[in-house]
């Protein structure tokens, strides 16, 4: 499958998403950087750059307009990811492809579609979640001893000071915290990175091994297959397929966690539901939630509330 992905992607390279017989014309010097974000980054990460695009890789393509960056987000830094690629992902090097005028071009349209996320430079270990929220995707060390790492992880960090842990392979929840976010050592060394967890536990799902959440009817369970990250809004969120083993969609969800008002004692799970076929919600234990565990056909909400064991 990965070999297949890369020559369908070199293959992208030279031709776009035209015609095989119609290759795309080499980038020119007068070319602004837009130009050249349409003729190599659109047709993965989308043209509004929010990672839809027209290409169906074996992973959501980064959206930029929710500050999506993976090593840093100042120019210099997408240029370096642009140039060098990541490895162990759809992610391709440019090198052979644009000169650095050419990259520098377009790895400042990049940041350009995000430009009211604060910058940070691939120099940065820590990363500050200050007045919008924060994504991070690296690798999850294990929540306590005895468990495994998740090579695909993915950490929303909000401004209110509460961060959640997910596994990313098969979305879950993992783990709520407080207090300061993430650290990660290597934003200049490309794909895996390894996140280093800054705050405190304060809830550990199933202790931090929740089995799926989402079952069918008749109690298979079903696959959640993360689908994008957004931090526009007051608390990020993550969005993902419910899919059975033959590949059919249930549902799609868009969910994001909040501390609730004032006493902070108690997490809200909020699940935004699109489902298509109805489907059951497998309670984690420690939890609670007000409405019925059987999703109907169409839009609903279901709150999953979960104590803590101590804020700050």
């Amino acid at each position: 499958m990965k070999h297949f992905l890369s020559i369908s992607l070199f293959t992208l390279l030279l031709f776009g998403c035209g015609e095989p017989s119609q290759p795309v014309a080499k980038p020119t010097k007068k070319q602004t950087g837009k130009e050249t974000y349409t003729m190599y980054c659109a047709m993965c990460h989308g043209i509004s750059g929010d990672g839809v695009g027209t290409v169906t890789l074996d992973r959501p393509a980064r959206s930029f307009i929710d500050g999506g960056f993976s090593f840093g987000n100042t120019i210099e830094s997408i240029s370096k990811t642009t140039r060098s690629g990541i490895p162990g992902t759809p992610m391709p090097p440019f090198a052979d492809v644009l000169d650095d005028e050419q990259t520098n071009k377009v790895a400042a349209y990049v940041r350009s579609l995000s430009p009211t996320v604060q910058e940070v430079d691939i120099e940065d270990t820590e990363m500050v979640v200050r007045n919008r929220p924060i994504v991070a995707r690296g690798t999850l060390p294990p929540v306590q001893d005895g468990l495994q790492l998740h090579p695909r992880g993915v950490v929303v960090g909000n401004p209110d000071g509460f961060s959640y842990e997910y596994r990313a392979d098969d979305v879950r929840l993992l783990a709520i915290r407080q207090g300061r976010f993430v650290s990660r050592a290597d934003w200049g060394a490309r794909g895996g990175s390894p996140l280093t967890m800054l705050g405190k536990i304060i809830v550990l799902v199933v202790e931090g091994n929740p089995q799926p959440m989402f079952t069918a009817l008749n109690g298979e369970p079903l696959h959640a297959q993360l689908i994008a990250t957004n931090t526009l809004g007051t608390y990020g969120t993550i969005s993902y397929d419910l899919l059975d083993k033959g590949g059919e969609k249930y549902a799609t969800v868009e969910e994001l966690c909040k501390s609730t008002t004032l006493t902070r004692a108690l997490i809200e799970q909020v699940l935004t539901i699109n489902t298509v076929k109805p489907f059951q919600i497998q309670l984690p234990t420690d939890t609670v939630m007000d409405e019925s565990t059987t999703v109907p056909i169409g839009t609903t909400t279901r709150t999953i509330i979960h104590a803590t064991k101590g804020s700050e």
